[in-house]
């Protein structure tokens, strides 16, 4: 037994209707690599797709095949869009064991190794704890699949995955709490759209922003929320007026355009919301 350890960012993870149309508009646009593309019956998970590479980590992206599987049920109740975050664990029943500790009930449980949480437990936050070596993951030894596309932009590094919650300071704590990687920051002064605090998960910082009121969700990020999920996926270039008239260049529209950040809606993924920055966020341990 190894104890309880979140080693590092397994993947983020969208879900969506159209598992092609994301993977192209990533790989156009980011330089998308995809390691698996796959089909899981089980309605547990019930979906089309898998992990990609993107920068330094992965992303999951998965297409409902099974009617009433999780999946199925997510996008047609919430449409294509960011559902969760997973993390890689040293030891899911030591891991189990810790999150029971603290008063985090399993959802559901697959294959023994992949364990999902009840979000009321985790700050309204989805999460996957993953617990063996992904034979198809880099960071266990598999092959890097070569490029297939010069994309618009070039990615050094997944910066964050974003989440919005009810409280995103109480998140922080309660989700550094679980994680074992401590607060990264908070900032209860963060200008809106930008997180007002972010938790460590080894790696890959988890980035916290509030709840935004209805119309400002949409101006903010074309998307309303008024629930706690994950939100965006955080992605750091080299230099972000490079990325700005790359962009311009290729036709592709940013939703909102600010001084550190660009963010580009999900219709434009086909259900990703890209976050672009060339910067890490203060406390990654990257940095």
């Amino acid at each position: 037994m190894t104890g309880h350890l979140v080693q590092w960012c397994f993947h983020t993870t969208a879900m969506v209707a159209d598992y092609e149309r994301t993977r192209d508009a990533l790989t156009r646009l980011v330089g998308l690599r995809v390691l698996e593309d796959s089909r899981i019956e089980d309605p547990a998970i019930g979906r089309r797709g898998g992990m990609a590479w993107v920068g330094d980590n992965v992303i999951e992206i998965g297409e409902p095949i099974v009617t009433g599987g999780a999946v199925d049920r997510f996008v047609s109740r919430f449409g294509s869009h960011m559902s969760s975050i997973a993390v890689q664990v040293a030891d899911i029943d030591a891991t189990v064991e810790r999150l029971a500790e603290h008063g985090v009930r399993v959802a559901s449980r697959i294959d023994g190794h992949i364990v999902f949480t009840h979000p009321g437990d985790t700050a309204g936050v989805v999460v996957e704890w993953f617990g063996t070596e992904e034979p198809l993951d880099p960071r266990f030894g598999a092959p890097m699949p070569p490029p297939i596309t010069d994309p618009v932009l070039q990615v050094e590094r997944m910066a964050f995955g974003g989440a919005v919650v009810d409280d995103p300071v109480a998140a922080a704590w309660r989700l550094a709490e679980l994680f074992g990687h401590g607060v990264s920051f908070v900032d209860e002064h963060a200008s809106p759209g930008s997180p007002m605090a972010a938790v460590s998960m080894g790696d890959v910082q988890l980035a916290l922003y509030p709840i935004p009121a209805a119309d400002e969700s949409e101006r903010l990020w074309a998307w309303r929320y008024d629930r706690a999920q994950t939100c965006n996926v955080g992605l750091k270039v080299a230099d972000l007026a490079a990325a700005r008239r790359a962009l311009a260049s290729a036709g592709i529209a940013v939703h909102r355009d600010e001084a550190h950040q660009l963010v580009i809606a999900p219709d434009v993924t086909g259900g990703v919301t890209l976050v672009i920055v060339d910067q890490l966020l203060a406390g990654d341990p990257r940095r």
